[in-house]
């Protein structure tokens, strides 16, 4: 079973940061096509751990700053 870390790392909350502050009508297509597109180093699993934290900022259950 793989261990994954409570920390998310630099890259996931650049993302995740780029999706909080990026107008959806910057950003048409679907998230995970836009970050791959943007984030070419990130894979799927990637692009859908910084949308998870987006979500969580967003809905305030993480720290923007984290």
């Amino acid at each position: 079973m793989e261990q994954q870390d409570r920390e998310p790392d630099f890259l996931t909350q650049e993302i995740a940061r780029w999706v909080l502050e990026t107008p959806k009508q910057k950003r048409p297509r679907a998230a995970v096509v836009e970050i791959r597109e943007r984030f070419p180093q990130v894979g799927p699993q990637g692009a859908c751990r910084a949308l998870a934290l987006a979500n969580k900022i967003r809905s305030g259950g993480a720290d923007a700053a984290a």
